[in-house]
């Protein structure tokens, strides 16, 4: 489901296009470079008030209810839930890891910026069930431009991959970013392109009665032997205690060796849950992980 950002800069650049105005000429006229509105029609930076005014008068078409839809910029204002569930995450980073936290100075860039809407083909790749769950997350959202701008902009190595996180956003959790520097990250979560210490990354964070748990996906980590990729990584926290955590999701075609499997998993030092590929359509999948993840907690 593309965001409210999104559906704007497709119609911008569908109008222009329509009206005859080349990039160069349009950015002209209303006084803008050529690049910063190949950027606003490509979705990678919002349109400012002043311009899409000036672009209404240009194109004499209205884009109103697209802009209005985005609503106020910046990072999302968290609910209740989360603010509780990074404070108890927090918390135990004092309680339970007792030392100075070290904050990363160069924060992490977006990891892919597309328009494309990167659900609609689950239904194609996994089948009638993954559309389902499609669907059901685009009616429990909305249009809920926080989520989407956040969901959309994720990076995927898998279609299973990309279904699995559909599961997890299907629990009604908030999407944010997060530092997971601050929150008792064994792990040290770096960007995968720089090789710096990465700053915010996109976590859902969810807030049970016993703990709280940051679940964050493509983490990529440094390790003694190198650099690593995990599908999801977890840090859980309740009690005074806090546990990281990976789960691994297995395809047949890429997880065929298991003996490179467990050396993988030595490197991390965390437990790893590996899930397989094929079981996505089990239901109460998540409800397993999770109660793994809360067993592992019990037993840090």
């Amino acid at each position: 489901m593309l965001s409210f950002r999104q559906k704007l800069a497709k119609r911008i650049a569908k109008v222009r296009m329509k009206k005859g105005f080349s990039q160069r000429a349009a950015a002209a006229e209303i006084g803008v470079t050529q690049s910063y509105l190949a950027q606003v029609e490509m979705g990678y930076r919002p349109v400012s008030g002043k311009c899409l005014e000036k672009l209404e008068r240009l194109f004499q078409a209205r884009f109103g209810k697209l802009w209005k839809g985005i609503g106020r910029r910046g990072r999302p204002a968290y609910a209740p839930a989360t603010r509780g569930a990074l404070r108890e995450l927090g918390k135990a980073v004092r309680e339970f890891w007792n030392g100075a936290l070290f904050v990363p100075e160069y924060p992490q860039p977006h990891q892919v910026r597309t328009l494309e809407d990167p659900l609609w083909t689950l239904a194609l790749r996994l089948g009638e069930a993954a559309g389902d769950e499609v669907q059901r997350l685009e009616k429990l959202r909305g249009q809920d431009e926080s989520f989407w701008r956040q969901f959309n902009d994720l990076r995927f190595d898998s279609w299973s991959e990309k279904r699995l996180l559909v599961r997890v956003a299907l629990l009604g959790v908030q999407l944010v970013g997060v530092r997971l520097c601050r929150l008792g990250c064994k792990l040290r979560a770096i960007d995968g392109v720089t090789g710096k210490d990465a700053g915010l990354h996109r976590g859902f964070v969810m807030k049970g009665e016993e703990a709280s748990l940051v679940w964050c996906p493509q983490v990529t980590v440094r390790t003694a032997v190198g650099y690593r990729c995990v599908d999801n990584l977890l840090v859980m926290s309740g009690g005074g205690k806090s546990v990281t955590l990976a789960v691994e999701l297995d395809g047949a075609p890429f997880h065929g060796d298991a003996v490179k499997e467990q050396r993988r998993d030595r490197e991390l030092g965390v437990p790893v849950l590996h899930v397989d590929a094929a079981r996505l359509d089990e239901p109460g999948l998540i409800g397993r992980i999770l109660t793994w993840a809360k067993s592992m907690l019990a037993a840090a």
